[in-house]
């Protein structure tokens, strides 16, 4: 039996988030594997979190706001 995926999650555009991601590829050694992502800047609200072993698209499980935002240069 598979997990079903996890509700969709809204990002607002051009923000900061602290996002967590799972590898649901099964021919991944990351396979089931989580990773946080921080920060994550929600480019125009899409956010697209890549495993960096079989560059597929990763699940992203939840995201949060980062408050404060970091400060851009």
């Amino acid at each position: 039996m598979s997990t079903p995926p996890p509700p969709p999650v809204t990002f607002e555009p051009a923000l900061y988030y602290d996002v967590t991601a799972r590898d649901d590829n099964p021919d991944c050694e990351n396979y089931g594997q989580t990773f946080e992502v921080n920060p994550c800047y929600s480019n125009g609200g899409q956010v697209v979190i890549q495993c960096g072993r079989c560059r597929r698209n990763m699940t992203i499980l939840s995201g949060t706001l980062l408050d404060p935002q970091p400060e851009v240069s």
